[in-house]
């Protein structure tokens, strides 16, 4: 067949054009796979006459930094299959080729950081969810699934990718089996699919079928189409990985431990998978990045075990309640429950199984998950039940239930309830949901509530919401950062975009707004008013002013720097508390972040000005210098200076990461923090190779030491080996 149809534009970027109709382009962009009856080599040359035979995929459009207009440099992509793979061939030509940026050869790499190719096919068709992989100029790896515009980074697939620079620019040749993929069982196929291409120096992001600046490739709806896929099959795809670990801990005495288990993944359907693990280990996972507290409301460390972490976004509940940043409270399942204590110390899992993916329009999720008992907490069951019917183009509604039994008897936790979102005009938004809780003891005002609506265009967002968790509402599979207390908030931001700007890409102007109440006294306890304003220029880097001016009321005293014990049984240092009653005060804050291209960037921010019934100065930032695309060293400090009636403190963070990538499949990772409030240096050091797909040896090195004389806290050296079955 022809090459697909350009999209009506201009060449001129000073010139008037006619706006792009995105349902218009994404139907105009269809191409077709032909089928081969030899494998290709995946070496990066797209060398063999079979690719002769294929039309490509050509005519990109600029997503930014100027918006709807012609690509810069010239992207072909061409597609072809055999009965076990799809083949996708990219050629990215650069009239700068010398000045391709590569900062990254590790596994699932952030192609926002390179140059880079990627590809998502939406093989179910189904307009909502799809698969991502993505290459730069030196092979690195990486893929996601996607789901509702959302990224999944840590689902892995089974495939394959070279690439190679040339004079002209760079080839990347792809292998994606099939049975990698979802799709039915149709004779003829039909997949919606896209091709982006980042170029970074000059700040560049195009597709094959255009995208809308407010969206990103996520956005399936917006996919081209991919035809001529006949007689294909998704095969069985069943997965079992098994593992061994072997390992030493020292903390006062020294013990081995030796221990293995099993994971399994099969898809009883080619839109439903079910995964089943036991004796789950996470001997591989990275600490967690230490965190200083001067609020009164708990802290959030994020999800980081490979099991939980795939296809977690089945999971996710209520839109935008995990966006902490943003005002978010509550998270009504949070993975971190299962099998760890709130300080962080693993309880053992027994095993467990969960079962995700699509019947039809609903989204579907089930997790059932046994641990030990662990010390004083006995062996518990936890079971998650999520679904979702979609409606219209992205709209839904839904419902999710969490279930906690332990051997106690009456020891028990549970909460269900329904959320909604719907969409209109591809701009304006309305999410709701209602959560009950049951605990044995707390009965009566044990919800909590939300309705948002918003607006969301290219440049501009105004947001309004209501959010209340009542007194005895108690997620205990959750996570809620605030309770007892009713919530509002609007928002106003403005991004107006600077087209055919030389130095700017878009100026940011915002307010926001929030009032807390409390659920208990109906008294406000805190009232914020922020205003931002800064920019993005076109090579990505940023500048941000910031101002907020804030009331808060406290009901009891808080205890804002807790009180320390030496080794000894001591008084390291006394608390810090402050009394109750009214406090106002004003605080402003910059904030830069430099191109994330170049070999040596930085990012940091200042904030200063009232803090309680005293002053605060908060300093902090980091540093990363990438020499080579092998080689990533990232230094990161943060500093507060508290000046109050009552005492003056300071906290210090440094933390350090360092990753080195010999090739594409082993790895080298050390992260070292020390923490002067808690006068403690802990290192975690690891080495990764993979030696065939999705098959891993790990050795890792954990190391904690205080710093005032104590020394050796605790050290493990760990070993552990997976390797895949793949039928």
């Amino acid at each position: 067949m022809a090459a697909a149809p350009a999209v009506p534009q201009s060449t001129d970027s000073g010139a008037a054009r006619e706006a792009i109709d995105y349902e218009t382009a994404r139907l105009s962009r269809v191409v077709r796979a032909v089928r081969i009856d030899q494998p290709i080599a995946i070496d990066g040359r797209l060398d063999e006459p079979e690719w002769d035979l294929a039309v490509p995929a050509e005519n990109f459009t600029q997503r930014v930094p100027d918006t709807e207009q012609p690509e810069s440099e010239t992207t072909r992509a061409w597609f072809l299959y055999d009965d076990e793979n799809l083949y996708v061939g990219v050629l990215s030509l650069d009239s700068d080729a010398g000045n391709l940026v590569v900062n990254d050869l590790t596994e699932d790499y952030n192609f926002r950081s390179s140059d880079a190719v990627s590809i998502v096919i939406d093989s179910l068709r189904d307009f909502r969810s799809g698969f991502l992989f993505t290459t730069n100029p030196a092979g690195a790896r990486a893929d996601y699934q996607l789901n509702d515009g959302s990224f999944n980074i840590d689902w892995d697939g089974v495939w394959d990718v070279n690439a190679l620079r040339n004079d002209d620019g760079w080839v990347a040749e792809f292998r994606i089996p099939f049975k990698t993929l979802r799709f039915s069982r149709a004779e003829s196929q039909v997949w919606g699919v896209n091709v982006s291409r980042r170029i970074l120096r000059r700040s560049e992001e195009s597709y094959w079928a255009p995208i809308p600046f407010r969206y990103n490739i996520s956005r399936v709806q917006l996919n081209g189409t991919l035809e001529g896929l006949e007689g294909i099959r998704p095969g069985r795809n069943l997965k079992i990985k098994p593992f061994v670990t072997g390992g030493f801990t020292q903390s006062g005495t020294g013990d081995a431990d030796f221990d293995g288990g099993v994971d399994a993944k099969y898809s009883l359907t080619p839109s439903l998978t079910l995964d089943a693990t036991y004796r789950t280990d996470f001997a591989q996972v990275e600490v967690d990045q230490q965190q200083v507290n001067l609020t009164r409301f708990n802290l959030f460390f994020p999800e980081k075990r490979e099991f939980f972490l795939e296809n977690q976004g089945i999971f996710a509940f209520g839109q935008g309640t995990n966006n902490f940043g943003q005002g978010g409270n509550l998270v009504p399942f949070f993975s971190r429950r299962i099998g760890l204590s709130d300080d962080g110390t693993p309880i053992p899992i027994v095993g467990g199984a969960r079962v995700t993916g699509k019947v039809g329009r609903w989204d579907v999720g089930a997790l059932d998950m046994k641990t030990e008992s662990h010390g004083p907490t006995p062996s518990n069951n936890y079971v998650v039940g999520r679904v979702r019917r979609n409606l219209l183009t992205n709209s839904w509604i839904g419902a999710l239930i969490t279930n906690r039994d332990s051997t106690v008897a009456g020891d028990y936790n549970r909460v269900y309830g329904p959320d909604a979102h719907f969409q209109f005009f591809e701009r304006l938004e309305f999410d709701s949901f209602l959560l009950i809780s049951e605990t044995p003891g707390l009965e009566g005002r044990n919800q909590a509530r939300q309705f948002q609506t918003a607006w969301r265009d290219d440049e501009l967002t105004i947001v309004g919401a209501y959010n209340a968790i009542e007194t005895n509402f108690n997620p205990e599979m959750g996570f809620v950062r605030r309770d007892d207390n009713t919530h509002y908030n609007g928002e106003l931001a403005w991004h107006p975009i600077l087209e055919n700007h030389p130095t700017l890409q878009r100026l940011n102007f915002g307010a926001r707004l929030d009032y807390y109440k409390n659920g208990t006294t109906e008294q406000i306890e805190t009232r914020t008013a922020a205003f931002t304003t800064g920019v993005v220029f076109r090579n990505t880097s940023t500048l941000d002013f910031r101002v907020m001016n804030t009331f808060d009321r406290l009901l009891e005293p808080f205890a804002i720097r807790r009180a320390r014990r030496a080794a000894d049984g001591s008084v390291a240092r006394e608390a810090v508390s402050l009394d109750r009653g009214d406090y106002r005060y004003l605080e402003y804050g910059i904030s830069y972040s430099t191109d994330p291209s170049r070999k040596l960037s930085s990012s940091g921010s200042l904030d200063w000005g009232e803090f309680w019934d005293g002053t605060r100065t908060s300093v902090g930032g980091s540093i990363v210098w990438k020499p080579n695309f092998h080689m990533n060293i990232d230094v990161g400090y943060e500093h507060n200076r508290v000046r109050l009636p009552e005492a003056e403190f300071t906290t210090d963070l440094l933390a350090t990461r360092f990753t080195y990538a010999f090739t594409s499949r082993a790895f080298l990772n050390a992260f070292v923090q020390y923490n002067a409030d808690t006068h403690q240096v802990s290192s975690n050091i690891r080495f990764h190779l993979i030696h065939r797909p999705l098959s891993d040896l790990y050795i890792v090195y954990n190391d904690l030491r205080d710093t005032r004389g104590t020394g050796l806290v605790e050290r493990a050296l760990i070993v552990k080996f997976t390797n895949l079955f793949d039928f």
